[in-house]
Order: C-alpha cells, then sequence, then structure tokens
C-alpha cells in the first residue's frame, strides 16, 4: 500500500489474485488466543465506539475527527472511527470475519496523528495500522495518509485510483467524503508535492537485469527483476514512484522506481511465482494505467 512496503500492501494490490490465501492466513490468526479477540475487548470496543461518535457529532467541520474506512471489499476491510479527546478505535474485517482490533489515545504533534496501543500492534500480512498518519484534505475531502507512505498515495492519485467514488481503496478517507468532488490536488506536505504529476509520465524498459526471489506467506515466491527504463527526473521521476505496464496489453504488472537520473532510471518489477514471465526490454509504461486512460474520440 513503497519504497520498503509493508508486507501487507503487496497482498492488497494483488488481491484478486491471492484471495483464498487471506482468508486462509486470516483464519490462522483467530485460532490463537489474543485478548484482542476477547469478550472483554469486544464490550470496550461497543462502548469506545459509542463514545468516540458521541463526540464527533459535538464537534463541527473538524479537521479530522470521523469515521474512515478503506479495504476492497472482500478480505480487507479497514474501519477507524478517531476523535481528539475520546481517541480511536481501529477494527479490520475480511471474509471470516475480525481479522484485527485495536485502540487507545490520539496525539497530534505538529500536524501528524500519533496512536497509542492497547494490544500488540503487528504491521503486517493481514493484521495492524501506521502508527502515526498526516491528515491531508483534498477540497472538502478528508483523508489520513500514513506518515510513511504519502508517495504511495501520491501514487494512487497519479494513477487515477484517487480520488475515489466509492469507499473501496487503499487509503482511509472519511465515510461519506467519496461523494463529494475533488477539484485540483492533494494538500500533501510540501515535500512531496512534486510526485503529484501534472501529465502522465510514459517510459520504455531499455535494460533488463537479473531476477531474484524472496518468500511469501503462501507456497509462491515474490520475484523482483531491476530494470532501466528511457526516462528519468527531467520527465518528472522520482524515487518511490510506480509505472504501470501499458505494452503488450496482456501484462498487468508494474514498476517502482528506485534510483533516478536525469534521463533515465532504474525500478524493480515484483511478481507472484518464479515462473512469471517478463520484463522485457520494449516493454512500455506509463504512471498511468491504460484502464484508466480516457479514450480518444
Amino acid at each position: 500500500m513503497p519504497l520498503a512496503m509493508p508486507c501487507r500492501l503487496n497482498f492488497r494490490q494483488l488481491f484478486l489474485g491471492v484471495a483464498l490465501a487471506i482468508c486462509v492466513s486470516a483464519a490462522q490468526a483467530q485460532e490463537r488466543e489474543d485478548p484482542k479477540f476477547s469478550s472483554k475487548a469486544e464490550s470496550r470496543a461497543k462502548s469506545l465506539s459509542q463514545q468516540i461518535r458521541q463526540e464527533i457529532g459535538q464537534l463541527k467541520d473538524h479537521e479530522w475527527a470521523g469515521e474512515y474506512g478503506e479495504g476492497d471489499g472482500l478480505g480487507v476491510n479497514i474501519s477507524l472511527i478517531i476523535a481528539p479527546k475520546s481517541g480511536y478505535l481501529f477494527e479490520w474485517h475480511g471474509c471470516l470475519g475480525l481479522y484485527d482490533r485495536n485502540f487507545g489515545a490520539v496525539t497530534n504533534m505538529n500536524g501528524r496523528l500519533r496512536l497509542s496501543f492497547s494490544f500488540e500492534n503487528h504491521r503486517k500480512g493481514f493484521q495492524g495500522i501506521a502508527e502515526e498518519f498526516i491528515p491531508v484534505k483534498w477540497g472538502k475531502r478528508s483523508y489520513l495518509i500514513p506518515s510513511d507512505d504519502i508517495i504511495g498515495f501520491c501514487n494512487a492519485v497519479n494513477s487515477g485510483y484517487e480520488p475515489r467514488e466509492t469507499q473501496l481503496g487503499m487509503y482511509l478517507l472519511r465515510q461519506g467524503d467519496e461523494k463529494l468532488k475533488c477539484v485540483g490536488k492533494p494538500a500533501v506536505p510540501a515535500e512531496y508535492r512534486t510526485y503529484l504529476l501534472k501529465s502522465p509520465v510514459k517510459a520504455e524498459i531499455v535494460k533488463v537485469g537479473q531476477y531474484t526471489t524472496r518468500p511469501s506467506v503462501c507456497d509462491w515466491r515474490f520475484k523482483d527483476t531491476p530494470v532501466t527504463l528511457n526516462v528519468g527526473k527531467n520527465s518528472g521521476l522520482l524515487p518511490g514512484m510506480k509505472l504501470n505496464v501499458i505494452y503488450p496489453v496482456s501484462v498487468v504488472e508494474s514498476v517502482q522506481i528506485k534510483n533516478v537520473r536525469d534521463s533515465e532510471s532504474e525500478g524493480i518489477m515484483t511478481q507472484i511465482g518464479e515462473e512469471s514471465a517478463g520484463p522485457k526490454i520494449g516493454w512500455k509504461l506509463s504512471t498511468l494505467p491504460r484502464w484508466k486512460e480516457k479514450p480518444s474520440r
């Protein structure tokens, strides 16, 4: 959900291909005895949610308090209810029920929201939540973006996945804000504004390196292949940006940029399974996926 992304974000981007693995992993997690799933925690969560909602109802046009959601509608359905005094309640639901839960206080430090945790918070697999968020306004919309994933959010904007028109998405959006139209660019911190492109960047693979593999939580392995692209910072590319394969049209892959020079850049293409074909010299990429392109008239 770039850079060095948490494992769960890789899975969420590839969810349609590993939905069964999500359910199995979640089931195994729930089999362990964990106080966050106890009746006491359930009771505390219910009373806390009422308390937070009551505080939200008393606030008017607060900068970040509210009920937020993100997910894919299948194995990833994350809710966060948050307010300045009452704190927060985080829950992760999936195809087999409740996967994770936590609650605690919220501290606002220079515009960054830090969460304290009542239970251990493991941000891996299909559990956990960021320890720190940055409220990001986009017109009247309110997002809560993990402070270590602002570039990922910018990639979602460049790729046309934000602003979204439903609650389904990879970043926490205040409930109801999906109905609000956006104008211009989101108000990300100043140091990240150059990551918001004015127009898509297109590139071509000119060199392919030797791939390596790494394990996953399933039987298959991730395959990481270094590639060199024929564009760099002169075209607007920066480390951490993501480009999508637009040709061949049968390929659904992406490249994460690692190093950038004036007219050349290096990145990594991550695929599922060592037997996955590609990448190959001549493949064309763009920061805007081909299915997000507006049809030419």
